[in-house]
């Protein structure tokens, strides 16, 4: 497919980390078209404070930021669908945030 005037996103999700060591220090997600109060997902943030900076802690703030998130179905797909993809692009986000954190990328 290619992109047309007026396209717009299903969802979108950016991160930004702030690590200790291996220690996530403070982090911030922002996201958009899935229904985020205040477009950021402040329990995952919270979760993620002093977590260790790990595969298994990026999922769990992914699956936190989705669960709290209320999107509504509509012609770019149903709630539920909305809702994996804040889960899954918040972790990836969280990923490259983590990856750049540690000098990484």
């Amino acid at each position: 497919m290619e992109r047309r005037v007026g396209d717009w996103a299903v969802a979108a999700a950016g991160a930004a980390v702030w690590l200790d060591g291996g220690t996530i220090r403070d982090a911030g997600i922002g996201l958009t078209a899935v229904g985020a109060e205040h477009f950021h997902a402040p329990e995952a943030e919270e979760y993620l404070r002093g977590s260790p900076a790990t595969e298994a802690s990026l999922v769990e703030a992914g699956r936190i930021a989705a669960e709290h998130c209320d999107p509504v179905a509509d012609q770019r797909g149903p709630a539920d669908y909305k809702k994996h993809l804040a889960g899954e692009l918040t972790t990836r986000a969280l990923r490259r945030a983590v990856a750049r954190a540690s000098g990484r990328v």
